[in-house]
């Protein structure tokens, strides 16, 4: 049999152990099936060893179990190699003294040593001594020892010397916990005195008490019972009863509001409202509150302003691009590290039940694998079902009635339906170069001085910096942009201040320039001349409106239409759209002598880095290819939104009031859009900085004569639904 020595360790029969290959170069791993292991040499006739079966071979790595001890039948001095063995049988004598041995060691270990207890069922006294030693802590000269033990109730007597001597240890160990129990139990009192003293609900009650006689019988090293002692301890931290006393003085209320923030008037009145029917009906649950607009117009700052206008306690959680369900309704407390939701951690940070609580960026909640947090919300969201809101790690449920959640949102296209539902929507949109030139002249501009440490009016912002700041240097529908340019012009000052510098008595345009250097970006202005196949169309972005330059051209070709800059699939179909309804109307076009058969159209919408999507370029791409195949140019003072049909309707749009101040801001006079957006401009038309003229189109052709200059003639009365 084929022999090796190992060294520094002792296996047993029954035991099962890996010896990697890569040490034993001459092995014969492809013939061999059995090998006899010896614990040091050389080897003598009086050495027991270890037969061993091959059970696998794993990678670099050969499988064994001992099956008998075995002894040389001839010396060797050699480490590895062939030798004949002979087996050494197991005494046993069976008696009832030696049975009695046997089953009080089983007893022992079923006490003691409950990971062995597998073993107590093996009937052979040796294989049992020899399987339970495996369980043991044991030194190498005690398993020594038991392997140059053949006899069996030995062996067994020499295992119950170890158990007891671990039994021992055990004792020792309880004793000295024993003697630091008295702390613990003073803490678990005072857990159970803040029980009875906090007016927690009949639920929570039960479930805490549960918790508490658990932990009276967990050792205090354990896991569970650290898990056992934070979950009790954060419950009791809930505020089930805390909450602050809410101060409804609607006069108060809107002096705040109009400190806070200039203009927003409907939205103003709608939270003065709210806050009207509290005070009169304190039981209504009332409605939750979606702030929706593009970004810096002041929709978290309108969160901050209704906390203190009621004097509630101000919660923020920014939900954008959370995509685990388990942020907003906890972990279940089986997991490791679970932890609640952000809804109740933020509530038991607040200490009260009813705080103003912001779920900013509400449009930008993602889900995946994890689940979907936008569901989650349904049931915070529902003034019929929150009242009893169950977090995964709270398990008891929790009262949101009284909390006045606000959402903030871009936009409310990406935002679940039915999340949707249970909020009204309140939108707030851009503000025009007006009300930005109030907003900085009335609130930024000392703002930003005061934390610069500068006097609020030395030296003072001249209009015409302010606009310059408006007009070139910032691009944007709200005016956080615009605040970041106004600190950043007052900290360079402030550091001439600090190093005894003399400042400019004003702040105009030549400081502006001087300190902020060249505009990095000027907006995208109108067409510079009429042009054919050009077209100028609006377009709505979440940070605002901005005007599309629609441009088309033809070659020879197949019939094929070309669509470039980066447009989406609605765009794309209302660019087919617009060449259907061309190709249908040839005649009454006049472009009857085309053959679309041998030309390739490319429509094209510049800065193709930019994704575009949605409907309303349709107007304006139809009427760029209705230029470019008429030959006729368009005026480059106007701009067109609008849907477009297969029948030639239009279609009304949305984002008109940010679509107008792109306009605006570009330079242009006329504004081309669908009657039935009518009721949106009432208000902007009112507005003496509205500075545009609106056309109005229910159909293609209410605007040709007036796009084309009336240079262009059209005879629709084939198609008089047109």
């Amino acid at each position: 049999m084929f022999t090796i020595v190992i060294e520094n360790n002792i296996y047993l029969p029954s035991h099962r152990f890996v010896l990697r290959i890569d040490k034993y170069k001459s092995l014969p791993i492809s013939d061999i099936s059995e090998l006899a292991i010896f614990f040091h040499h050389p080897i003598n006739t009086d050495d027991i060893g270890l037969k061993c079966i091959v059970k696998g071979i794993s990678g670099p790595n050969i499988i064994l179990e001992g099956v008998s001890r075995i002894i040389a039948k001839e010396p060797m001095s050699e480490t590895e190699g062939f030798i004949e063995v002979i087996d050494v049988p197991d005494i046993y004598e069976k008696n009832f003294i030696n049975d009695g041995l046997i089953q009080g060691v089983k007893a022992l270990i079923r006490l003691i040593l409950p990971g062995a207890t597998n073993a107590t069922r093996i009937k052979h006294p040796g294989q049992f001594a020899d399987a339970v030693a495996q369980s043991l802590n044991l030194g190498y000269s005690e398993r020594l020892k038991l392997l140059n033990t053949p006899d069996s109730i030995a062996r067994i007597k020499l295992i119950f010397g170890y158990l007891n001597r671990q039994t021992q240890r055990q004792q020792r160990g309880q004793l000295s916990v024993k003697g630091n129990m008295n702390p613990l139990m003073e803490d678990i009192k005072d857990l159970e005195e803040r029980i009875e003293h906090t007016p927690l609900s009949e639920e929570a009650w039960i479930i805490l008490h549960k918790e508490i006689d658990k932990l009276k019988y967990m050792h205090p090293s354990s896991p569970e019972y650290s898990v056992s002692r934070s979950y009790i301890e954060f419950v009791l931290d809930l505020p089930w009863e805390a909450s602050t006393q809410d101060d409804l003085d609607i006069e108060k209320a809107q002096k705040i509001l109009d400190k806070d923030h200039f203009d927003l008037k409907d939205v103003k009145d709608r939270i003065l409202e709210f806050l009207a029917v509290k005070k009169l009906n304190p039981a209504s649950k009332g409605s939750i509150l979606c702030f929706c607009g593009p970004p810096g117009v002041g929709k978290t700052s309108l969160g901050k302003s209704i906390a203190s206008a009621t004097s509630r306690h101000y919660i923020r959680v920014s939900l954008g691009g959370i995509r685990d369900e388990a942020e907003i309704r906890g972990h279940r407390r089986t997991y490791i590290g679970a932890m609640p939701g952000r809804i109740i951690k933020e509530i038991q940070r607040s200490r009260t039940k009813n705080p103003v609580f912001i779920l900013d960026e509400i449009d930008k909640l993602g889900k995946d694998f994890r689940g979907d947090p936008a569901s989650a919300l349904l049931e915070v969201l529902d003034p019929e079902q929150n009242f009893s809101f169950k977090d995964n790690y709270l398990e008891i449920p929790f009262d949101l009635s009284n909390v006045m959640f606000i959402g903030t949102a871009n936009t409310t296209e990406t935002i679940l339906p039915t999340l949707l539902d249970r909020m009204e929507v309140i939108e707030i949109p851009g503000y025009t170069d007006k009300e930005k030139m109030n907003i900085a002249s009335l609130y930024l501009v000392s703002k930003k001085a005061t934390a610069a440490g500068l006097s609020p009016t030395t030296p003072q912002f001249e209009d015409d910096a302010i606009d310059l700041l408006i007009t070139n240097y910032t691009m944007e529908a709200g005016v956080r942009g615009l605040e970041r340019k106004i600190e950043a012009i007052y900290r360079k000052l402030a550091r001439k201040k600090a190093a005894s510098q003399d400042l400019p008595d004003v702040i105009n345009k030549d400081v502006v320039h001087e300190y902020l250097g060249p505009a990095p970006r000027y907006r995208q202005s109108a067409m510079d001349q009429d042009g054919v196949g050009i077209a100028t169309g609006l377009a709505w972005t979440p940070a605002g409106g901005d005007i599309l330059i629609i441009e088309t051209t033809s070659v020879a070709g197949s019939g094929k239409l070309e669509l470039t800059g980066n447009m989406g699939n609605i765009m794309q179909e209302s660019a087919k759209i617009a060449l259907g309804f061309i190709k249908s109307h040839t005649l009454e076009l006049g472009i009857n002598n085309i053959d679309f058969s041998k030309i390739d159209i490319h429509i094209h919408v510049p800065a193709g880095a930019i994704s575009k999507d949605g409907p309303s370029a349709g107007l304006a791409m139809l009427s760029a290819l209705i230029s470019l195949l008429k030959g006729v140019p368009v005026r480059k003072d106007v701009a067109i939104t609008g849907e477009a049909t297969l029948s030639g309707k239009v279609l009304p749009v949305g984002g008109i009031k940010e679509k107008i101040l792109a306009g605006i801001r570009a330079g242009i006079s006329y504004i081309i859009l669908p009657e039935k957006n009518k009721p949106d401009i009432e208000k902007l038309v009112s507005d003496t900085s509205i500075d545009v003229e609106i056309i109005f189109a229910d159909k293609v052709t209410d605007i040709l004569p007036f796009l084309f200059r009336e240079s262009f003639e059209v005879d629709f009365s084939y198609h008089p639904h047109i």
